[in-house]
């Protein structure tokens, strides 16, 4: 996972996710036109479905390994916002 995330923007690798069941997950891609991250994580249902840019692979790192571990510091380490976009293509 580690050299996964490290590579993200170099070659084919574009995201990585970290999953713990169907549709539950921690995600993120590299956004090469403002140098920074997508995090995403989905707690279920499209309504659950939550999005963040962050600025640096550490961050996202940290997210990832915290996600992981189960201890929830995930869910401070960023201003997470309602992504509303796959509500909409269900709708």
């Amino acid at each position: 996972m580690i050299d996964l995330i490290d590579s993200l923007g170099q070659g084919e690798n574009s995201i990585a996710l970290l999953g713990r069941e169907v549709q539950v997950y921690i995600q993120t891609n590299y956004l090469a036109d403002i140098d920074q991250f997508g995090l995403d994580y989905r707690a279920g249902s499209a309504s659950q479905h939550y999005e963040a840019t962050v600025p640096s692979k550490e961050l996202v790192m940290s997210a990832f390994l915290s996600y992981l571990a189960g201890d929830n510091q995930w869910r401070t380490m960023v201003e997470w916002k309602r992504d509303t976009h796959y509500e909409a293509i269900q709708g």
